[in-house]
């Protein structure tokens, strides 16, 4: 994976590809960030780097300990079920109005998802299936033009927070949530999609 910097703002772009290390699973919970290596890897110097780093902070991605550095932030249980309550809330709204707004992309796509859900669910292909995972639930965020939700979404990098903590749910169950969430989103049951995307959450924690 080449990780280096071409774009001229250099500390943003340090910040988003570090972002995406620890959305990736790359950089792991209670990982020490390496500055060096990282800069090495980004190639950039130091001060970009540690300017990234200090974002990364302020948004609780890492933590910085005297003595040791920047770290990946390990999130308390109690607040990981915080994440997961306040996940289903947003996915649910955003998933009730794409239902309400469906095209033919729109459901193209959806089901396309589910194919794939069903593909790696059967195969326990566990990689795969977060992967698909992510982009889902992504997309359901992002289908949903509302700035104010995207905006809420990327500041408390709520997607990214969980998935850095892995995915420990049983992908057979995951798989037969998905499917059902699918159907009402295409079917225009948007009350029925949000409360299923709501349960869908509820129901993780009980992985953790």
């Amino acid at each position: 994976m080449d990780l280096k910097i071409k774009q001229s703002n250099l500390s943003t772009e340090a910040y988003n590809k570090i972002k995406l290390l620890i959305l990736n699973g790359k950089l792991k919970s209670g990982e020490k960030i390496i500055q060096e290596k990282m800069a090495e890897k980004l190639g950039i110097s130091k001060i970009p780097l540690i300017s990234a780093l200090s974002i990364l902070q302020k948004e609780r991605l890492l933590t910085y300990v005297p003595g040791k550095g920047f770290c990946v932030r390990k999130i308390p249980l109690d607040e990981f079920h915080d994440l997961l309550d306040l996940r289903g809330v947003l996915e649910g709204l955003a998933a009730k109005k794409l239902s309400e707004n469906m095209t033919q992309l729109h459901k193209d796509v959806l089901i396309s998802y589910l194919e794939s859900f069903k593909k790696y669910a059967k195969e326990n292909d566990i990689d795969k299936y977060t992967e698909t995972d992510k982009k889902f639930h992504f997309y359901i965020i992002e289908s949903y033009k509302n700035a104010y939700l995207q905006h809420i979404n990327n500041s408390f990098n709520i997607l990214i927070l969980i998935y850095s903590k892995g995915f420990k749910s049983d992908i057979k169950v995951s798989a037969a949530d998905h499917e059902k969430i699918v159907q009402c989103i295409i079917n225009n049951d948007g009350v029925g999609a949000s409360n299923l995307m709501i349960e869908h959450f509820e129901k993780a924690k009980a992985y953790w």
